[in-house]
């Protein structure tokens, strides 16, 4: 998921029922469901997408507490989906998109109203090598290392895509940049209320990037490995609504699958009175049992790594050993 949390919209946590046209015939798999927003563009296919991908953008205090164990909500999901389902996961780390963020007004300014996809990506890959943002790219790194650690814990199936090679790398996401830049100025004229849910009023002309990156991610992961799917929070929904529209355009069937993200900020952006892989041991228990609201949350997403019915308190505390790295790079 490319890092523009300061453009979604926050939504108070809540159990949602799905569609009754999206109620699964098997009641167990209707239990993996029930907290799912799982939506089509309208293009029909039968059952779950077999082939999915959730982005993880940045989060610039990585290096300071470690990785949120609230990242495991998301990886929880994605071990019943690919349990009930055998879906092939493809987690893409996004963290590379944030120097979008520190890439400077004159930089984006001489790229002209129109840019294209390469001039695009020359300018943000020249931005991630300056030394400067060396504290950025150190960041996306232990994003890396997180992304692929949770991955080993929770036992899932998947492929890991770095989007910092991709924009240096793959001639696929130049393409799918380029498409997405072109739809990005319809939908302009066409749905200028989504465009603006999306992309609040901003003195940044970098924000005017955010959605064709986000919508390219799609259309690569799609032409690239034929992922026809996207999982990720309830925030989502603006974002999952261009890329239906694009995709209904080139007749190709796509579905986008939500979940919930709990009482604080999705789990792999930087928040307060979380549980991190740095949080001493008492702060873990003091707020579990201090916190119903979190603890429930909590208890929900760490359930596939209870072991022997061991309280919630211990699963958290193993859990958080287990993810946190060894070595700080």
């Amino acid at each position: 998921m490319a890092d523009i949390q300061n453009c979604r919209r926050k939504r108070k946590w809540k159990n949602k029922q799905v569609p009754n046209n999206w109620r699964l015939r098997r009641k167990k798999a209707l239990v993996v469901f029930i907290s799912l927003d799982v939506t089509r563009n309208g293009i029909e296919v039968n059952g779950i997408s077999p082939k999915l991908f959730m982005g993880f953008g940045y989060n610039p205090d990585l290096a300071t507490f470690g990785e949120r164990l609230d990242i495991l909500n998301f990886y929880s999901w994605m071990k019943r989906l690919q349990d009930e389902f055998s879906s092939e996961w493809f987690v893409y780390d996004a963290s590379g998109y944030y120097i979008v963020n520190r890439t400077p007004q004159k930089k984006i300014n001489k790229l002209g109203d129109n840019p294209t996809a390469e001039q695009i990506l020359d300018a943000l890959v020249n931005e991630q090598d300056r030394p400067k943002r060396q504290d950025i790219m150190r960041n996306c790194e232990l994003r890396s290392q997180y992304l692929l650690r949770a991955i080993n814990l929770s036992g899932i199936r998947a492929n890991y895509v770095d989007s910092r090679r991709v924009f240096r790398e793959d001639e696929k996401y130049k393409v799918a940049l380029d498409e997405s830049l072109e739809f990005v100025e319809r939908l302009k004229k066409d749905n200028p209320e989504l465009v603006a849910r999306i992309l609040p009023d901003n003195p940044n002309p970098a924000s005017r990037l955010y959605l064709p990156l986000e919508i390219a991610e799609a259309l690569y992961l799609e032409s690239k490995f034929g992922v026809s799917g996207k999982f990720g929070p309830k925030t989502e929904e603006f974002f999952d609504e261009a890329i239906f529209g694009l995709t209904r355009e080139k007749g190709t069937s796509y579905q986008s699958i939500r979940c919930p993200f709990g009482p604080r900020k999705p789990g792999y952006l930087s928040d307060r009175n979380v549980i991190w892989t740095v949080s001493p041991d008492y702060f873990v228990s003091g707020i579990l049992q201090s916190d119903g609201e979190y603890r429930e949350f909590v208890g929900q997403y760490l359930e596939p790594f209870r072991q022997n019915s061991e309280p919630i308190e211990q699963v958290a505390l193993r859990t958080k050993r287990q993810l946190k790295l060894e070595e700080v790079i």
